[in-house]
């Protein structure tokens, strides 16, 4: 398997090469959510689960990467028998490239999404005390 960073690195792309042809895989917002869902789990997880089990994590999430490439029968056993064929450049390439993915400050649509989501309102509380009525402003 040959790792390619070319594509676009810093967006979590790369090429691959599986059994003789190139595969372009896109660590994107869609393997996270294939991954959560799979996991039953939210992005922060994916986080943890990397800093524990790094090999694991990274291999089911080649394997979805790859599945979303046009490979449905791709499996996590398939991605690992591959990842053990990667040189260590070619495994740093494709761990950075996932890091990079899973790195909020990095990925333009996760920044875009979050800057995009409502603030919740303040609750607001209404005291009641002899003549007067105040509106107390809580944090939710």
């Amino acid at each position: 398997m040959n790792v390619n960073t070319t594509p676009n690195a810093a967006r979590g792309e790369v090429t691959v090469t599986i059994a003789g042809q190139p595969v372009a895989l896109r660590f994107s917002l869609a393997v996270l959510h294939d991954y959560t869902t799979a996991k039953r789990c939210k992005i922060p997880q994916v986080l943890q689960d990397m800093a524990e089990d790094t090999l694991g994590t990274m291999a089911d999430l080649l394997a979805i990467a790859v599945r979303r490439a046009g490979k449905p029968d791709f499996t996590t056993a398939d991605a690992l028998e591959l990842s053990q064929e990667l040189t260590q450049e070619q495994g740093n390439a494709m761990a950075s490239a996932i890091w990079l993915a899973l790195k909020i400050d990095q990925n333009p649509l996760l920044k875009a999404l979050i800057a995009q989501a409502p603030t919740p309102a303040p609750k607001q509380q209404e005291s009641t005390t002899g003549d007067s009525t105040s509106t107390l402003l809580t944090a939710s």
